[in-house]
């Protein structure tokens, strides 16, 4: 399986899975089952309403021209295949993609899906081994998987027991950018032996340890969590 090492605004590396042709291939099967489906509904409205003006056909059809645009930009880089197959659009720096970015993904679809009948999108994603056809080259963007564990590190703020008491008061200087950057580095972990590459957990407890001005005995491990709490605590 390809991956895509993303290297953020504190330095460190965090490395995500590419989704492959096979589930970029899934979510435009379901899609089309759903365009199916849809044509299935416009038929039966044409045949009881007696109408065939190409008007009411061409303003039936405008959802399906829009359907990637408008779910991607409105559902954080899904439409429905890829939000049922667990894949995503983001830019290549991990950070959310811009209506700019989906705008031409979009317009490049006919390129990339419709000519050659999608060959040469395949050949593309092939080629470029980080997951991108045509519209995401030009758009900067590519498509990753999402995990399919839901735990305490995928939440922004960890459940904050009653009577708690923040450890790190500092811990207001961080920013939702960095919490899910702590986010990351346990899922990471909770998927990967930490002796496979101590070096990430490292700088990331650096990176905090120098925001909030401190330095703490914890274990790396109990430290996240803290910080997680702590957050928590302060923005629920």
């Amino acid at each position: 399986m390809e991956h895509l090492t993303i290297n953020t605004s504190q330095n460190v590396e965090i490395e995500h899975d590419v989704a492959s042709i096979g589930h970029r291939m899934l979510a435009h099967l379901i899609d089309y089952a759903i365009f199916f489906g849809y044509f299935l509904i416009i038929d039966l409205i044409m045949a009881f309403s007696l109408s065939h003006e190409t008007t009411v056909i061409v303003l039936l059809l405008i959802p399906i021209l829009l359907y990637d645009l408008l779910f991607e930009y409105f559902y954080n880089g899904q439409n429905l295949g890829k939000r049922i197959v667990r894949i995503k659009v983001v830019k290549l720096d991990g950070t959310p993609a811009s209506f700019g970015n989906y705008l031409i993904r979009w317009v490049f679809r006919i390129v990339d899906n419709v000519l050659v009948w999608g060959a040469v999108s395949v050949i593309t994603l092939i080629v470029n081994g980080r997951g991108q056809r045509l519209g995401d080259i030009a758009a900067g963007t590519t498509v990753i998987r999402i995990s399919k564990k839901v735990t305490l590190s995928q939440t922004l703020f960890a459940t904050v027991p009653e009577n708690y008491v923040p450890v790190y008061p500092a811990v207001k200087l961080l920013t939702e950018k960095d919490i899910e950057i702590v986010k990351d580095v346990m899922r990471f972990y909770q998927n990967n032996n930490y002796y496979t590459n101590p070096e990430l957990a490292d700088r990331a407890r650096t990176a905090l340890e120098n925001k909030i001005k401190m330095k703490t005995r914890q274990t790396t491990g109990d430290f996240f969590r803290t910080i997680l709490t702590d957050y928590g605590y302060y923005n629920r």
